[in-house]
């Protein structure tokens, strides 16, 4: 226990001063044609954040602060600019969608999706895998990515110890439901613009260059390519996998487990009332602009705490909230601030994706399909990758020809969907119970990536044009 303490010690420090050695690089070396030295650094703070939170050499939070506490040393953009952009609307929203998730994980709403669920597929552990993609795909349009993959993951590992308890690794159906889970939740979080911080990343960095997509018309493109998406990977998780059937005696504890959960209390109900109204005010915000988004969730984040209606405590808040990924995604806004104050957004663009305006359209958009999926696979965390991404693929797209609303949702997309291997956050989640190996993730996700790749490419810019984008 003290060598591997020891190891892990060595590797954070190792971690830290290779950190500290790429900023160093980025203040001394020769500058590439038209990038300032500001931006060169700002791109590499960017990457040290991502080389320290991907070997957590530091606790997030920490790493986080300490970088973008930097910033204004490396005179990239003033502290109050810091500041702001740390602290923007995206911060806000996703500390109000920690009181949607604690409300949601502490009822029985995850157990009764999940008998509605095995009254649908039976025995048929096919259907099961739909179902539970499905399933948490739905929940997570309106809960974080993590806790949603955490419920039904749980969920699903209950299901297979009642079918004769088999040995993690051992259980094609436990390979099928542990990549299912975790697929369905990064899917679902595009059903909506609550259902991820990249998407209301993406929209934030739209506003701020002029243009705007609105909450239903974000809905009316995430559904159909989320149901699609999920239909896809679970249809072939059942073809790779093969899961064995379930047993009758496993489908009967399974079913008593929901019954177990019993009639829906006051505070349920109550919850989903409100729940029901922020999706009021969200659509409404279609028509009406001062239902502003994150207003609309601080507002009902707060109306849980309300006297007479009290749907969450504090203390069940604050438990159930990662503040080392709300600092993160603060920290990913400010370092996305300062790539594009500082001028290297364009850079990148120009660089690296220089005769895009000979492209044909489709092209263009299956590009932009394909570089974030692969950029999520390199960086494994949704947020970096929009905060990197969002701006220069609007510019691509702006210097393309194309449209560049299509870019950002593009990004937005994939930002948060990743298939190939277990090392985002949500997918790492499932992955540590043992029951599938990295092999199994490749071996199921390569097909899904590149035929969604393709539908995304085609779908996203052809539903914005049909809605007047």
């Amino acid at each position: 226990m003290e060598n591997l303490k020891t190891r892990k010690d060595l590797k954070s420090i190792i971690s830290f001063f290779a950190a500290v050695f790429l900023v160093f690089l980025s203040r001394i070396l020769p500058l590439p044609e038209g990038l300032t030295r500001e931006g060169l650094t700002s791109i590499v703070l960017l990457v040290a954040a991502i080389v320290l939170w991907v070997t957590e050499a530091m606790d997030l939070a920490a790493i986080t602060i300490m970088i973008v506490a930097t910033i204004p040393f490396f005179k990239i953009m003033p502290a109050s600019s810091m500041f702001s952009s740390f602290a923007g609307s995206v911060f806000f929203f996703v500390l109000a969608t920690f009181a949607l998730t604690a409300a949601l994980a502490s009822s029985t709403l995850p157990t009764r999706i999940a008998g509605l669920i095995l009254r649908w597929s039976g025995q048929n552990s096919k259907k099961l895998v739909i179902g539970f993609t499905l399933g948490t795909a739905i929940l997570s349009a309106i809960m974080s990515n993590v806790p949603t993959c955490a419920l039904f993951a749980s969920l699903a590992i209950a299901i297979l110890k009642t079918d004769g308890d088999p040995k993690p690794g051992t259980s094609r159906l436990g390979k099928a439901l542990m990549i299912g889970v975790p697929a369905g939740s990064v899917i679902g979080g595009f059903i909506t613009p609550a259902g991820g911080p990249t998407n209301v990343l993406a929209i934030e960095i739209l506003e701020k260059t002029g243009y705007n997509v609105t909450f239903l018309d974000w809905m009316i493109i995430g559904l159909p390519l989320a149901l699609i998406s999920c239909i896809i990977v679970s249809v072939w998780l059942g073809i790779v996998f093969r899961p064995e059937p379930i047993s009758e005696e496993a489908l009967e504890k399974a079913k008593q487990m929901v019954k177990d959960a019993g009639p829906m209390s006051a505070r349920e109900k109550k919850m989903l009332v409100i729940i029901f109204l922020m999706f009021v005010f969200w659509i409404s915000s279609t028509w009406v602009p001062a239902f502003n988004t994150t207003l609309i969730a601080l507002l009902g984040m707060c109306a849980f705490f309300l006297p007479g209606v009290r749907v969450l405590t504090w203390d069940q808040f604050t438990k159930n909230s990662s503040w080392d990924a709300l600092f993160m995604i603060g920290g990913v806004g400010a370092l996305a601030q300062a790539i594009l104050d500082s001028g290297a957004a364009t850079w990148l663009v120009n660089t690296l994706l220089s005769g895009a305006a000979s492209w044909s359209p489709v092209v263009v958009y299956i590009v932009i399909s394909a570089v974030i999926c692969v950029l999520h696979i390199l960086i494994p965390s949704g947020p970096a990758v929009a905060g990197l991404a969002v701006m220069p693929m609007i510019l691509f797209a702006e210097s393309a020809g194309v449209n560049p609303i299509a870019a950002a949702v593009l990004t937005a997309f994939w930002g948060g969907v990743t298939f190939m291997l277990p090392m985002d956050a949500v997918p790492m989640l499932t992955y540590g119970y043992g029951y599938y190996k990295i092999p199994d993730m490749l071996k199921f996700g390569w097909l899904p990536s590149i035929v969604i790749i393709v539908i995304a490419g085609l779908f996203i810019p052809f539903a914005l044009g049909i809605l007047g984008y």
